[in-house]
């Protein structure tokens, strides 16, 4: 499920260039090696979509049991 609400005022690294903030949740099968390849992922999709450079976005993973 993903939610993109646009023209949020957002500063990343102190500017206001385009930027991304998301959360992502997991019912287990989350950890380092799997994370890396999602943030990959992502940050192909933010640049080819959304022209957001893969430096200036976070995800914040949680893995629940």
């Amino acid at each position: 499920m993903i939610l993109v609400n646009g023209g949020v005022p957002m500063a990343f690294a102190g500017t206001e260039a385009p930027t991304a903030y998301g959360e992502l949740i997991s019912i287990g099968g989350l950890g380092p090696s799997v994370n890396a390849k999602l943030s990959s992922t992502v940050a192909d999709i933010l640049q080819t979509k959304l022209s957001i450079d893969s430096s200036r976005f976070y995800i914040k993973f949680y893995d629940v049991q």
